[in-house]
């Protein structure tokens, strides 16, 4: 896994202990906004605040208060973060096309419709998931008999991985 490594030494990413990263691991929205702050570089959050009732644990309080001042991520509700919820594909291509959007140009679309499963991303979805296939941060995932976009799957730890690495080279470059 050369993107895990990648990952964990530009410290975009840490195991889940010492000497474990479990790569099939799905990821949650409490990790992937984790994953992006430290990216951001960790500015300080001190006094910033949310409106979500549902922030149970400390190691991502900071990064939470961060995505959402900064417009990276929304609530599932007005009150409600959900960070133990499994972030889909199609849900990492928006959070990093409000990401990208901060800093750089994302007027990048590819034309999704040469994937089978095209009319299953979620309409919010769709300018985010043609912007992230456009700069090759998502390229579909074989399913046995071709290449599907899988909007709706589960995100592993290892395709987060992949995800990021082809962020940072691809577009922070």
């Amino acid at each position: 896994y050369p993107s895990i490594e990648y990952c964990v030494r530009h410290g975009l990413m840490s195991g889940m202990s010492d000497t474990i990263f479990s790569p099939n691991t799905v990821t949650t929205r409490a990790q992937l906004v984790q994953v992006l702050y430290h990216l951001a570089g960790d500015p300080d959050m001190t006094g910033v605040t949310t409106p979500f009732t549902d922030l149970t644990a400390d190691w991502y309080q900071a990064a939470v208060a961060w995505a959402y001042k900064t417009g990276v991520v929304d609530g599932m509700s007005p009150t409600t973060f959900a960070p133990n919820n499994i972030v889909t594909r199609e849900q990492i291509a928006t959070i990093l096309f409000r990401y990208a959007a901060k800093r750089y140009d994302t007027s990048a679309r590819a034309d999704l419709s040469v994937f089978p499963d095209a009319g299953r991303v979620s309409a919010y979805a769709r300018e985010a998931l043609a912007w992230a296939n456009a700069v090759g941060l998502v390229n579909g995932t074989d399913n046995g008999h071709g290449l599907i976009l899988d909007p709706q799957g589960d995100a592993t730890r290892a395709q987060v991985a992949v995800i990021l690495m082809r962020y940072v080279k691809n577009i922070v470059r």
